[in-house]
């Protein structure tokens, strides 16, 4: 995904998640069934709106990677 790609794909998301009635309404007309209990239907849903291609690893985040980055920025007790 390129920088303007996902530039346009966060717009879009925040756009949704203000407006949850808007959000539900866009998830059960773009969400195909075989897709309901896919983890990233939603990311995929918008990639599709949006014309952009959809790659899985792009929307995965290692959750301990993350913590352990913001545990180093933490001051140390002693």
């Amino acid at each position: 995904m390129t920088t303007q790609e996902r530039q346009r794909f966060e717009k879009f998301k925040r756009d949704l998640q203000g407006y949850p009635v808007k959000r539900m309404a866009f998830l059960a007309n773009t969400v195909k069934d075989e897709d309901k209990d896919y983890p990233f239907a939603e990311q995929k849903a918008i990639c599709e709106h949006l014309g952009i291609e959809f790659n899985e690893d792009e929307h995965r985040f290692d959750e301990v990677a993350v913590a352990r980055e913001w545990a180093a920025t933490l001051p140390d007790i002693d």
